[in-house]
């Protein structure tokens, strides 16, 4: 093959490709309203913004994790909207994640915004409430659980069995750390909070001078800016060699699915007197 017939070939080749080029864009033009172009492959786009004086557009992303700085920024932000294309600012809110995200310019159907500018709460644990929620399951010896009580002795009251006598905790502590394990024959079938008692040979119980508590109630704030709530730990002995206290919260899903309605009241009525919206959900721009 020549090398006239060669280049022929290629010119061809080039024109053809440019003649498909064009028709595809006015394909693409036409169909979408002119916000979409067809570019040649290996081009890339660049954003001049950064070099202008002031950007295109404002938009941003404001964190925290206090309600009352969110609710006033975002009623702030929405008074200093002029001219709003929707017909509200809609907040979004997770009651079991504790979070909340509001848009400025998500706009609505007919006018849709970029939902780039918002403003996101999560709400953070008390360092009283993590603790307790790091008890709840667990296994203590004898001093671990002493210990654990007098170091949270401000959000404490110990109870007994009935869960309506209130023990001294002082006493409770030191009966704690008296607890002492016996071993007799004995057939039984018996469960109690700190005596168990098993159909085998020997009889394992727990032997103390004071009266042992069955019940903590456990006060705290759990995440800033919700009411203080009072949660209640039911404590159960483990005889063995070396005796063990568990701990579980007593209807823990309870309180938090309150807690979440907490979160709801608190925001709905932050907003009541504005254009913010309030929905129970997640939303996620496309």
């Amino acid at each position: 093959m020549s090398t006239e017939l060669l280049h022929d070939n290629s010119a061809l080749h080039e024109y053809t490709k440019a003649v498909q080029a064009k028709e595809l864009q006015q394909l693409i033009f036409s169909q979408s309203d002119g916000s979409a172009v067809a570019l040649p492959e290996g081009v890339k786009i660049a954003d001049l913004e950064q070099y202008l004086e002031t950007r295109r557009r404002f938009r941003g992303s404001m964190s925290t994790n206090l309600i009352e700085e969110f609710v006033e920024f975002v009623k702030v932000t929405v008074s200093g909207y002029d001219e709003f294309t929707g017909e509200h600012f809609p907040c979004f809110i997770n009651p079991q994640a504790m979070r909340a995200i509001a848009f400025f310019n998500l706009g609505d159907i007919d006018q849709p915004g970029h939902g780039d500018h918002q403003a996101h709460l999560t709400l953070q644990k008390t360092e009283a409430f993590r603790e307790l929620l790091n008890i709840n399951g667990k296994r203590f010896d004898q001093r671990q659980l002493a210990e654990w009580l007098e170091d949270w002795i401000d959000h404490l009251k110990t109870f007994a069995e009935d869960g309506r006598t209130e023990l001294p905790l002082a006493a409770s502590v030191a009966a704690i750390r008296r607890i002492t394990i016996g071993t007799n024959a004995e057939a039984t079938s018996e469960e109690q909070t700190f005596s168990s008692r098993r159909s085998a040979m020997a009889e394992v119980e727990a032997k103390h001078k004071d009266q042992l508590p069955a019940f903590l109630k456990f006060t705290c704030e759990p995440y800033q800016g919700l009411q203080e709530r009072t949660f209640t730990v039911r404590l159960s002995l483990i005889t063995g060699e070396k005796p063990l206290i568990s701990a579980r919260i007593v209807r823990l899903e309870t309180a938090q699915e309150d807690m979440a309605k907490e979160l709801e009241e608190k925001l709905r009525a932050g907003f009541e007197d504005s254009e913010v919206r309030t929905f129970v959900g997640e939303f996620h721009t496309l």
